[in-house]
């Protein structure tokens, strides 16, 4: 589960399917919404349009064709593919950082495979500039700071003589910079941008070229993010300083999970449990401290979380009155599960649980 703290509030963030697929062509774009923990209401925040685009222009193209109702399957070998994957990166207050993965194999209407990133504004809805997140001076500032470290890596491989060096050419051809695609992140405390140029060929392969990230002054909003990262790091442990207590989370070798405890100020230390990695925010909930009605709206969050993975077993243990009580909820949901749209049911078809997705994102050496 993903979720986002601004105004007051807590919001979940996920992603369903948008499946407009007919037999013998399968057209599965993506959307994003926001759900408000407390009322339940969910709202559109971010949406695949290419993918719609190309259903509209098959379905124009085929009119005795019609749409696969939720209950029929599709043809195995279709001659028409388009698909988007959104997959949610991370929250920073009110902005949410993804990349959109297209993937459109469609004759006689497009093919186009590209990866972009995005950041989406949950506030207002919309697709966010550096600009509308730092400022206006700030950010024509990052933007030219991007487009000149761009400049920079093209210029690289363009020299470069290592092995590859040939394809890694050919493929730089089709990479553009474009000032929307970008993640927000931070280092040591301060608010970053990290810009990915995306190819935009008909015909590429969705290779990306990320840029270093770029370090920014904090804007107003940065200081209720500040509290959320950890207050001291390295490579095996994080830890994040509350209110005469510490949240330590120690990284096992593998990279795959972290152990996190909880200490007093006196060095008693207790375990929490495992949870997978990136361990990226602490979201405090008494500081200020949280009134009922949110608390039951988290923890009911929670408990619906658990039932978003098939493979989810539930267990109950009864507890005094009174005694206390940690709820551990993963950073990212897994990505073969989706939520329901809001008014329609999210189908997901045979072919794409097989796995007919064959492009992802490749990195360019710089």
């Amino acid at each position: 589960m993903l979720l986002a703290r601004f105004g007051g509030s807590f919001y979940e963030i996920y992603t369903a399917d948008e499946d407009r697929s007919f037999y013998d062509a399968l057209f599965v774009g993506q959307r994003v919404y926001r759900r408000d923990l407390v009322s339940g209401d969910s709202a559109l925040v971010y949406r695949d349009t290419i993918v719609p685009a190309a259903e509209q222009q098959w379905a124009q193209m085929h009119p005795d064709e019609s749409p696969l109702r939720p209950d029929e399957d599709a043809s195995d070998h279709p001659v028409a593919n388009a698909s988007a994957d959104v997959e949610l990166l991370d929250v920073h207050e009110g902005w949410l950082s993804l990349e959109h993965h297209t993937d459109v194999d469609v004759g006689g209407v497009r093919h186009l495979h590209r990866s972009v990133r995005r950041v989406v504004d949950l506030r207002d809805r919309h697709d966010a500039t550096v600009r509308d997140a730092f400022g206006d001076s700030v950010g024509r500032s990052l933007l030219a700071r991007g487009e000149a470290r761009y400049a920079a890596a093209r210029d690289s491989i363009r020299d470069s003589r290592e092995p590859g060096a040939d394809e890694a050419r050919d493929a730089a051809l089709d990479l553009a910079f474009d000032p929307r695609s970008f993640t927000l992140g931070d280092i040591d405390g301060a608010p970053s941008v990290t810009f990915v140029v995306p190819a935009t060929g008909e015909h590429g392969d969705g290779t990306t070229l990320p840029l270093a990230p770029i370090p920014a002054p904090a804007p107003h909003w940065w200081s209720s993010v500040l509290p959320t990262l950890p207050s001291s790091h390295d490579s095996l442990d994080d830890r994040w300083a509350g209110a005469g207590y510490t949240v330590r989370a120690r990284y096992d070798t593998s990279g795959e999970s972290a152990m996190l405890s909880l200490a007093d100020s006196g060095g008693h230390e207790w375990s929490i449990g495992r949870i997978p990695v990136p361990v990226r925010h602490v979201l405090w909930l008494d500081a200020p401290a949280l009134d009922s009605l949110h608390r039951d709206a988290l923890a009911r969050a929670f408990d619906d979380a658990v039932l978003y993975d098939d493979n989810a077993r539930l267990a109950s243990r009864r507890t005094r009155q009174g005694s206390p009580r940690v709820t551990l909820a993963s950073a990212r949901r897994p990505p073969a599960t989706r939520r329901t749209a809001p008014g329609r049911a999210a189908v997901r078809r045979s072919h794409r649980a097989r796995g007919t997705r064959t492009t992802r994102t490749g990195h360019l050496p710089t």
